[in-house]
């Protein structure tokens, strides 16, 4: 079974939207919110590519690169305007998001835990240091990050997520079954979350069960390929060939040098009656 993670899912199903990685990642997000409150005091306009004298410009230059995935720039944008202001939480905040995208999770930890030293209790930031505990497969850590996020905001459906994901990973099913339908019930179109929680019922051999949530995934995210790579791995296992070759079929149209996929797409195919 492949699961999802990954910032970009964070954000945007923190404003109702969706994204790739190992329990998780779907299709390319084209509207990113600031994370931190005050944020939205700004509005993105085109990026500088020259010096600009504010840490307010430099601000809006990271937002905009990271929302072209120029991350190189956007790093580069937040770390100038953290030369102004060098204990600014929000500048920490997001610069921490750019380095979780380029897999540098140890350092994006370390901004976040600047961020939330400067800042106090903050659930977006207590979030993010779950969530990338959890990708540095500290999952008891993750736990208590996310949890302690959701006393602050109960209607924060990425912390439910990535605690129930950091369940998974510890063979605590039950728990991580009542996380993923908490995440669900504050946000229906959480396609990562049907599709990992259909994972959860494939372990426990709740097989119509786990076609169901698939498809409920697929019904928020079409492009979803982790969705499509279970129910074709699923339909495998029970020896339904055809079914199976269809539902690779549609991975590798989605994501055509996804080897693996194309492997069992293959396979699929040779069994097909």
């Amino acid at each position: 079974m492949r699961l999802y993670s990954g910032f970009m899912n964070w954000l945007v199903f923190f404003v109702e939207k969706k994204r790739d990685s190992m329990f998780i990642h779907p299709a390319e997000y084209k509207i990113l919110l600031c994370t931190l409150t005050f944020a939205v005091l700004f509005q993105s306009g085109s990026a500088s590519d020259g010096m600009n004298e504010s840490y307010e410009q430099w601000f809006k230059d990271g937002m905009q690169f990271y929302q072209e995935g120029r991350l190189d720039k956007a790093q580069d944008a937040y770390e100038h305007g953290l030369a102004f202001e060098p204990d600014n939480p929000s500048l920490l905040n997001n610069l921490g998001n750019v380095l979780s995208d380029k897999g540098d999770n140890i350092a994006a930890l370390a901004r976040y835990e600047q961020a939330l030293a400067i800042s106090g209790d903050d659930s977006i930031i207590l979030g993010n240091i779950g969530r990338t505990l959890f990708l540095l497969g500290e999952y008891e850590e993750a736990i208590k990050m996310c949890n302690n996020a959701i006393k602050l905001d109960p209607e924060n459906s990425i912390a439910w997520y990535y605690a129930a994901t950091a369940y998974y990973e510890l063979n605590r099913y039950d728990e991580s079954i009542d996380y993923f339908h908490k995440a669900l019930n504050i946000n229906q179109s959480f396609a990562l979350a049907w599709n990992n929680l259909g994972n959860v019922h494939v372990l426990r051999g709740e097989y119509n069960k786990a076609f169901m949530l698939y498809n409920k995934a697929l019904e928020s995210d079409r492009n979803l390929t982790q969705a499509w790579y279970n129910v074709g791995c699923l339909f495998f296992a029970l020896e339904r060939y055809c079914e199976s070759a269809k539902a690779f079929e549609e991975v590798v149209r989605i994501k055509s040098d996804d080897i693996d996929a194309l492997a069992r797409l293959n396979a699929a195919l040779e069994l097909c009656a």
